[in-house]
């Protein structure tokens, strides 16, 4: 078996598989990168939508500050007690003075008839 060089065959051939190897490499480079800018754009909205989670967690209140809300709403509603309390002793003392006056109008009423 002899190995005969023969240009026009022999140039062609090293010259498409020069050509496969080129466009294996270029279009397996062009894929990869495709694939790695689509994967990049997807943890970078990723890493937005986590930023703007922990923003949004950190500004939300701890729970030191809702025991301290429950604290202050249990003394607004003895507050309001004490509050609800006066007003009653209140309309007590009101309907007490609108009797006496009453009787006051009732007593200078029939004192007039009298005379």
């Amino acid at each position: 078996m002899s190995f005969e060089f023969n240009p026009t065959i022999t140039m062609n051939l090293i010259l498409s598989v020069i050509v496969m190897v080129f466009a294996w490499f270029r279009t397996r480079n062009h894929n990869v990168d495709d694939k790695f800018k689509a994967g990049s754009d997807r943890m970078d909205r990723h890493d937005k939508r986590l930023t703007v989670l922990e923003q949004t967690v950190t500004a939300m209140p701890d729970k030191d500050d809702m025991h301290n809300l429950q604290i202050e709403m249990t003394r607004m509603v003895g507050r309001l007690s004490e509050m609800q309390a006066v007003m009653e002793g209140n309309a007590k003392i009101m309907e007490r003075l609108e009797t006496i006056v009453s009787r006051h109008e009732d007593h200078l009423i029939e004192g007039n008839k009298n005379r």
